[in-house]
């Protein structure tokens, strides 16, 4: 009988066993990389919300306080509007019937 030089199905041989070993290992170094970019995205991610809610915040404030300004010993109620290409503007309240 000849010697067996084939390892049974689901053994390695300890060539196979190095080589699997050694791809586990670029696939481990290759999943942490990816870990990686991805929590330095997600932290990234988190800055632009954060700025994002504070310039939100501002306008608010700044629309509240130009509100109040504008109707402060008024007759007549104004609202601030914004336009589709962002300019901001004064109207009467019941000027838009």
């Amino acid at each position: 009988m000849s010697a067996r030089t084939t390892a049974p199905r689901g053994h390695h041989t300890p060539a196979t066993a190095r080589i699997q070993s050694r791809l586990e290992r670029m696939e481990l170094i290759h999943l942490r990389e990816l870990c990686a970019e991805q929590a330095e995205e997600i932290e990234r991610l988190k800055r632009e919300v954060d700025y994002a809610d504070s310039c939100a915040e501002m306008w608010q404030r700044g629309h509240e306080r130009l509100s109040e300004h504008l109707n402060q010993g008024s007759a007549d109620a104004h609202s601030i509007g914004l336009t589709q290409s962002g300019e901001l503007l004064v109207v009467r309240t019941g000027a838009m019937q």
